[in-house]
């Protein structure tokens, strides 16, 4: 049973989960398997751990290939002319978080005045652009940086539909509360939604019971 995919997507981590112990090296960066490895499973079943795999694709950028995780960043040439796509894909409020800096309108104002609060500075008090370049890169890759991909619409539904979807916003500000099954059809008939409860008997000892209330 062999397992093929894109770099840096979890093969080898499926392999260790299976086997319940690190039999394979995983690292939050590309290119951590470097050989097909053989791995006894049960009696008759192996797992083949292959390196990651790109498949050629036109249209695939340079800026895709490298922010799904397939590059190393410290191969890069010119990194910071990624760092506009990363502030595209992740929220404001998640950047100032992340690295307690404000007001930055382009990228490079980004970069300037990360390095300069970080004290990652050049001969002659310059900032080191290149080098923080590097560091946000491998913090988007590696997940340090709250960031999602919204799923698709669905065609005939709308783009800013809430169904299924109310209460306080989460912590990060990516979803709601979402609704419990059944609230939808009680609220509808004019019922209070059914829940299970455990009721127990303290004066006489018994073990708890379960019954449906409603």
């Amino acid at each position: 049973m062999g397992l093929i995919g894109y770099p840096n997507t979890g093969k080898s981590s499926i392999i260790n989960t299976l086997r319940k112990k690190k039999v394979c090296t995983v690292e939050p960066i590309p290119g951590s398997t470097k050989i097909w490895q053989y791995i006894t499973l049960m009696k008759r079943i192996y797992l083949i751990d292959c390196p990651g795999v790109v498949p050629p694709n036109n249209e695939d950028t340079p800026e895709d290939i490298l922010l799904r995780g397939v590059v190393r960043v410290e191969k890069l040439e010119n990194p910071e002319q990624y760092i506009g796509a990363v502030l595209q894909r992740v929220k404001p409020q998640h950047i100032e978080r992340t690295y307690d800096v404000k007001g930055f309108p382009t990228p490079t104002d980004f970069l300037e005045l990360l390095a300069r609060k970080g004290g990652r500075l050049l001969k002659g008090g310059e900032p080191d652009v290149d080098g923080v370049a590097k560091m946000v890169l491998s913090d988007f890759l590696r997940g340090k940086i709250p960031w999602f991909t919204p799923s698709p619409v669905i065609e005939g539904q709308e783009k800013n539909s809430t169904d299924g979807i109310e209460g306080r916003k989460g912590a990060l500000g990516e979803m709601g509360k979402v609704r419990k099954r059944g609230d939808a059809s009680s609220e509808a008939e004019g019922q209070a939604p059914v829940k299970d409860e455990t009721v127990s008997d303290e004066a006489s000892g018994r073990p708890p019971k379960r019954r449906k209330k409603g």
